[in-house]
């Protein structure tokens, strides 16, 4: 697809974020990186008891405040989402994902990255 990487990472960002933070508490909840969320969303919000999921909230409201364009809008598809998922899953990038996603939860992060059909 012939769409800005950065423009792509801030669409997914935001799905990205609220996926672990949902997989980190349901299969690692000691995790340190449920620890790093927490501290990114005090940092983004300014609020010290801010929680991960004001964080994944901060970015949604940023993102659609800077008109992210969703995923469809470079022509990506619901029938592309199962391609795409198996595609995320061997991307260098998901090395260093803190937590192993299911093919579920990497189509339900296209999903709401907006590809549509």
């Amino acid at each position: 697809f012939e769409a800005p990487h950065g423009a792509v990472c801030a669409a997914l960002l935001a799905p990205v974020m609220e996926t672990n933070i949902g997989a980190l508490r349901a299969r690692a909840p000691e995790s340190d990186a449920l620890r790093r969320y927490e501290e990114i969303a005090r940092l983004l919000t300014g609020d010290p008891g801010a929680r991960a999921e004001d964080g994944v909230e901060w970015v949604r409201r940023t993102c659609s405040e800077l008109a992210i364009p969703p995923l469809s809008s470079y022509g990506i598809r619901a029938a592309d989402i199962d391609a795409l998922a198996d595609l995320a899953a061997r991307a260098s990038s998901m090395k260093g994902n803190p937590v192993e996603l299911t093919a579920e939860e990497r189509r339900e992060i296209l999903v709401m990255a907006g590809a549509r059909g």
